[in-house]
């Protein structure tokens, strides 16, 4: 079942700033299409940043569950990607 989450995207410990907030429906009971989108989304996240496909490595994003209007203070989990050899 697919549930609403809120993506928060960093570069290090800096605050990617992303023009409003970035809301995703992810169905957790589907690992492999959660990793692909969420993959597609921090490529597009770095490289609207500045940064090479490259060095998407250095981005993660934290993911919030999202209740009603707000998404939660706490980290549901983050997602980042390996280092490309």
């Amino acid at each position: 079942m697919q549930k609403l989450y809120e993506l928060r995207a960093f570069n290090g410990t800096r605050q990617v700033r992303i023009a409003g907030r970035l809301l995703v429906a992810l169905d957790l009971d589907n690992p492999e299409s959660v990793n692909d989108l969420l993959r597609r989304h921090l490529l597009a996240i770095a490289e609207r940043d500045g940064a090479r496909r490259r060095d998407a490595h250095l981005y993660h994003v934290d993911v919030h569950e999202v209740r009603g209007d707000r998404a939660s203070r706490d980290v549901f989990f983050q997602f980042g990607l390996p280092v490309e050899a």
